[in-house]
């Protein structure tokens, strides 16, 4: 067996007797907390494939399946104007073979509705359903984690391909600090494009980070995304969006119950690109606050919740003017094996 191969096994085996927390906590066989997987978050669409079973032992196929719903609600100041869209996410999963260590093969499939008004009370705008299918590979080199995976998948709106490539890092520099990051390249390629303005959507996302263990019960982290991509079109000139954010927070474990505060602020801009032109379309900037909980139901079930409240300001000529009150709910049920 080849050496990568070695430890993927090795470190396979330390992995997490607490898979339900709001970041998968790794363990040593004495219990101390020696590794925190950065990206298993509750609200994470990007670096959840990275995520493992919390039944690591017993059978040749481990993994998670899940199912999320999610709402978000924008009540604009001043105004009894409301925006929003729920988003139901029918399955999404992650396996992993004892036969091939190393690799995954991950999906998704679900549906993002938009709409005007209350949740309650909704005027139907529109309606994507989406469905990814990921294979990757990921390597252990003593305390340094990486990969890359691909996805390939497609979205009813706009009628588009997609396809991805995304590469991640995980160093542990001492045993309670560590880094992190990944970044990805993808294209939305639209297949009707030949009669249509908007055509394929190239985009680009990183985002690093940094995380301290305080004690096996609690951490905190800090991290930084940033994110473009274009738009090309026909006529009337491309169309650049462009965000960061800032965000930083605390994971604290109550026995079985899990939780994670954290805050942050963040920019999102989407304009004309070209300079004679100028137009911006939206500029929007967000400051919000989070908190998640999840708790073993079973074994191999997980509840988990989150809320988070921003406060936006928001200009632009294809977009609601002014301040507004965005809330966003997310539930989610998964199951290991």
């Amino acid at each position: 067996m080849k050496n990568h191969h070695a430890l993927a096994v090795i470190f396979s085996l330390m992995l997490p007797t607490l898979a339900n927390a709001s970041m998968s906590i790794m363990k040593d066989l004495s219990g101390k907390v020696i590794a925190v997987d950065p990206w298993s978050y509750l609200d994470e669409d990007v670096m959840w494939t990275s995520t493992r079973s919390s039944n690591p032992a017993g059978g040749r196929v481990h993994g998670q399946l899940k199912m999320k719903y999610a709402i978000e609600d924008n009540n604009w100041r001043n105004s009894h104007f409301h925006s929003g869209n729920d988003s139901l996410t029918f399955v999404q999963g992650v396996m992993r073979n004892d036969a091939l260590p190393g690799w995954y093969l991950a999906f998704s499939e679900g549906r993002t509705t938009n709409y005007n008004g209350t949740w309650e009370n909704q005027t139907y705008l529109s309606q994507n359903q989406w469905t990814q299918l990921i294979v990757g590979h990921e390597y252990f080199y003593k305390r340094l984690r990486y990969g890359w995976d691909v996805m390939g998948g497609s979205a009813s709106i706009e009628d588009r391909w997609q396809a991805r490539v995304k590469f991640f890092t995980d160093l542990r520099v001492t045993d309670n600090f560590s880094v992190f990051n990944y970044l990805y390249q993808q294209i939305d390629h639209r297949r009707s494009g030949g009669s249509q303005n908007d055509r394929d959507v190239r985009s680009f996302q990183a985002e690093p980070g940094i995380q301290y263990i305080i004690n096996n019960t609690t951490g905190i982290w800090l991290r930084q995304k940033f994110a473009s991509s274009v738009l090309d079109r026909a006529q009337w000139g491309d169309i650049d969006d462009k965000t960061w954010t800032t965000s930083m927070g605390i994971w604290h474990n109550w026995g079985k119950l899990s939780t994670t505060f954290s805050g942050g602020y963040g920019h999102y801009k989407k304009n004309n690109a070209r300079r004679e032109n100028g137009e911006v379309f939206q500029n929007t900037r967000s400051r919000f606050l989070k908190v998640s909980a999840n708790y073993p139901l079973t074994s191999r079930f997980t509840v988990s919740g989150e809320i988070t409240g921003s406060l936006i300001n928001q200009s632009g000529s294809w977009v609601t003017n002014g301040d507004a009150i965005t809330t966003d709910y997310k539930l989610m049920l998964d199951y290991n094996f």
